[in-house]
């Protein structure tokens, strides 16, 4: 081929990223180059500045890599071209409350609201959705009843919960009492999920957490093992082994493989995010005293997340 026709065939060729439109930035955002993502969607909006989907991922893009208000502004055009849709207004009041987290005490008043508001909205517009339901209970349950929140709100939102999953319903219930430092009634909940859905792995991946963070390590390992059985694919179920698994300091080859794959992606919305992934990653590096490795993995998380608390201080902690 001579060398003009060469140039030529490579010009025509579609950039990377690109080339699947919209699927090929989903990829990028769950393989985590978020900057790679947010420039290819920036370039389908331009062709289409009325797609609300590509908004919605826009959007979501810009909350990965911390950008408040540029989400912000593109899930509110989302709901703008399509006021129906729950899923948007669902998504626009995560970031109002991540915009909340991160803003001082007065500053979140008014990003909270905003957040109860839309979270609201989604569940009256799409009542059957679970996530809408599980981010309105755990606003109630975390805001002040001056920002609208309450614990007789959250649990009318369980009993929604539970009309529409009886075993999600569990997980409801045991999130309020999480929340009011009522652990051991969180965890009777949830054993109790695990006892009456057998076959249902998301029962044991929940009560798996709830043990890791409560350091019942050998617990969270039994269970969690359980939902890898049941679902050898799902994420939550396969971060939390490793995690147990290094706490617990035994089968770290086995829990180092697992972080290895879980970073290399890809990670979805219910999956880990990729900073905790590489935290734990670290973890496991650090078990077997591979500190360079480990340094590595806690900066990659951080990069991610530049607050991540649990990579700051395991970074502060290598010597």
């Amino acid at each position: 081929m001579r060398f003009w026709l060469l140039m030529v065939w490579f010009a025509l060729l579609p950039a990377p990223g690109c080339a699947q439109g919209i699927e090929g930035a989903i990829s990028l955002y769950e393989h985590g180059k978020f900057p790679g993502a947010a420039e290819a969607l920036s370039g389908l909006i331009k062709k289409s500045p009325e797609d609300a989907n590509l908004r919605l991922w826009a959007g979501k893009t810009h909350l990965k890599l911390q950008r408040w208000d540029d989400a912000i502004r593109e899930f509110k055009r989302a709901v703008e071209i399509s006021p129906r849709n729950g899923v948007y207004h669902l998504w626009l009041g995560r970031a109002y409350g991540r915009k909340a987290e991160h803003a001082s005490m007065f500053g979140a008043i008014g990003p909270a609201g905003n957040a109860r508001e839309r979270f609201e909205a989604a569940v009256q517009l799409a009542p059957e959705n679970l996530d809408a339901r599980f981010d309105l209970l755990d606003f109630y349950s975390q805001a002040p009843g001056v920002m609208g929140g309450g614990r007789g709100k959250a649990e009318a939102q369980a009993r929604e919960i539970a009309r529409i999953s009886p075993r999600a319903g569990f997980s409801a219930r045991a999130m309020i009492f999480e929340a009011n430092k009522e652990r051991e009634k969180a965890r009777q909940e949830l054993m109790q999920a695990a006892v009456k859905f057998p076959g249902d792995p998301e029962a044991f991946v929940d009560l798996a957490a709830f043990q890791l963070r409560q350091r019942d390590f050998a617990g969270a390992e039994s269970n969690a093992q359980k939902g890898c059985a049941l679902a050898r694919s799902n994420r939550n179920a396969r971060l939390v082994l490793a995690a147990a698994q290094i706490e617990l300091n035994r089968n770290l080859a086995d829990a180092l493989k697992t972080l290895l794959e879980l970073t290399a992606g890809p990670l979805t919305d219910d999956d880990p995010s990729f900073e905790e992934a590489y935290y734990w990653l670290g973890r496991a590096y650090l078990a077997q005293n591979q500190k360079t490795e480990a340094r590595q993995a806690f900066q990659t998380s951080l990069g991610f997340d530049p607050e991540y608390r649990r990579s700051k201080q395991a970074l502060k902690q290598i010597r």
